[in-house]
């Protein structure tokens, strides 16, 4: 009939489908090739603590860098993160501090500004991370919370006047804070990154560094730190393979850098 719709009737006897599962999922089934069966287990790749680091070695630098539009970024140095017993304590820390001391030494014999990025959180967690909130309990202080010890950068760095103070509370230095108006309106072209730690707010730092179109990026491979030397060196060869550079702190306090 015009205007019906048209209906197709199933058969009774639907087809049988063979639902078992696939031989690959038998554990006794292997992919054959000609001459190879691949049901071996794969060769990971041995812990980088036992192997060289000569994968985050290169000449560096690529080219002079131009320290009048360089910033240093010296992250997370408070003492919640650093000191023994706090409550976010990133376990190689502590090692790093003299080096980074330097680094803000060398940075401002070149005049080099300096970014002081630190974590200050309201007393009571609200601008926190979600899966930290529970740390922020009306009567205990959370860690760096505003005005807190645990805040306070850790002893031997010190703002000093032409500094600057960042204030973030996330991992990215960039996230929700003016750091790329700041220094887009200091003519900063480049940027060297020291602090902690290494898989959470320098590795997300970096990249967004990257991303806007800071160009070099430097990590200082002993003047940042992870909870291990493999969290560590496996970051670091990441950032590497973008492009970052990654020379030691020797490396780039040399005069020639």
């Amino acid at each position: 009939m015009a205007g019906c719709s048209t209906f197709v009737r199933l058969p009774h006897n639907p087809p049988h489908f063979n639902l078992s599962p696939p031989p690959f999922l038998n554990p006794d089934f292997s992919f054959r090739g000609s001459n190879t069966v691949h049901n071996h287990r794969p060769n990971w790749p041995k812990p980088l603590s036992l192997r060289s680091k000569s994968a985050l070695a290169g000449t560096y630098p690529l080219e002079m860098p131009d320290w009048n539009r360089t910033a240093l970024l010296v992250i997370d140095m408070q003492k919640d993160f650093i000191e023994d017993g706090g409550p976010m304590l990133v376990k190689g820390g502590k090692e790093i501090v003299p080096n980074v001391i330097k680094a803000v030494e060398v940075a401002r014999q070149r005049g080099i500004l300096v970014v002081w990025v630190v974590r200050e959180h309201d007393p009571l967690g609200r601008d926190v991370e979600l899966f930290r909130r529970h740390l922020y309990t009306e009567g205990k202080v959370g860690p760096t919370s505003e005005g807190s010890e645990g805040a306070e950068l850790v002893d031997g760095l010190v703002i000093k006047e032409g500094d600057y103070k960042l204030v973030k509370t996330r991992f990215s230095a960039f996230f929700a804070t003016h750091l790329h108006s700041v220094l887009q309106g200091a003519g900063i072209k480049s940027l060297v990154v020291t602090g902690v730690q290494t898989p959470n707010c320098i590795r997300q730092t970096v990249y967004d560094a990257v991303a806007l179109d800071y160009q070099p990026v430097t990590v200082i491979v002993d003047a940042t730190a992870a909870a291990t030397p493999d969290i560590h060196l496996a970051n670091l060869s990441d950032m590497k393979n973008i492009g970052v550079a990654t020379p030691t702190l020797q490396e780039w306090s040399e005069p020639k850098a």
